[in-house]
């Protein structure tokens, strides 16, 4: 058995700060790493810490201009046990992604409508929330009880499996 982290992160940005009051959740993006350190976070939303231009399948490094610039970021992260199969296939669909990334956008026209559930994809599009939970129905690890394309953050919240291991802000957070 292997384990990947989701983590549920708040970066006190404008457009976090809006999503937060708008759905009423404390959380307003979500991630995976796939080491307990959680060093690295695979997402998608601002490739750019200075810009929300040009969003779309990011890498978060801890010791990066990103969370240097959103030092104040709180999360909550979860442990989750998967075969080593899954682990493969997960690390899989983001080598895949590491090697295509100008091709995944970030999808700001879906954002709307799916808010009002509506189910709208567009292809290599995707929101953090959507990117995470599809990987996770992709490789068998959980399976949603609605269309992963309308799955937000707090979806991911007392998931059967999920273990909350650290909530506090995200530079805090070390390995036991």
């Amino acid at each position: 058995m292997r384990k990947i982290y989701i983590l549920l992160m708040h970066t006190h940005t404008i457009p976090a700060r809006l999503i937060k009051i708008v759905t009423e959740y404390g959380y307003s993006h979500v991630g995976l790493s796939l080491e307990k350190n959680c060093e690295t976070i695979y997402s998608f939303g601002r490739r750019n810490p200075y810009s929300i231009l040009n969003g779309g399948f990011s890498i978060e490094y801890k010791e990066g201009a990103f969370f240097k610039k959103f030092h104040k970021t709180t999360c909550k992260i979860y442990e989750v046990e998967v075969t080593d199969k899954q682990y493969d296939e997960v690390k899989s669909i983001i080598e895949y992604m590491k090697e295509h990334i100008e091709e995944y956008k970030y999808d700001i026209w879906g954002i709307v409508p799916r808010f009002f559930g509506i189910p709208l994809t567009l292809r290599n599009r995707y929101v953090c929330s959507y990117f995470v939970a599809r990987v996770l129905e992709k490789t068998g690890i959980h399976q949603f009880k609605k269309k992963v394309c309308l799955i937000r953050p707090r979806d991911f919240d007392g998931l059967d499996g999920f273990k909350e291991i650290y909530r506090g802000n995200y530079l805090d957070y070390k390995e036991d």
